[in-house]
């Protein structure tokens, strides 16, 4: 099982995919960051949406909130759902 803290170090230094089972049962791999250059501006600009990414990730410890690099979007993954999870070096 992959652990929490290493999942989002990884995530703030880097572009990483990441594979996991959605509560559907589907298989998604996603490619994803919490690197702020990668993020959107209104994001990097905004403080009160960087605490709010904050108080997400220490109020909900089972669950990842990143940001999607292919749709542009926030997207969520349990943890215990991760079969897979690389660093990507092309970003």
């Amino acid at each position: 099982m992959y652990q929490r803290d290493k999942l989002l170090s990884d995530l703030r230094n880097n572009a990483i995919e990441v594979h996991f089972t959605k509560v559907n049962g589907e298989n998604r791999a996603m490619r994803c960051t919490l690197m702020p250059r990668l993020l959107p501006a209104s994001y990097v600009k905004s403080l009160e949406e960087q605490q709010s990414e904050k108080n997400f990730h220490n109020q909900n410890t089972d669950v990842i909130a990143a940001w999607d690099l292919e749709k542009a979007a926030w997207r969520s993954f349990r943890i215990e759902s991760v079969t897979y999870c690389q660093v990507l070096d092309n970003y």
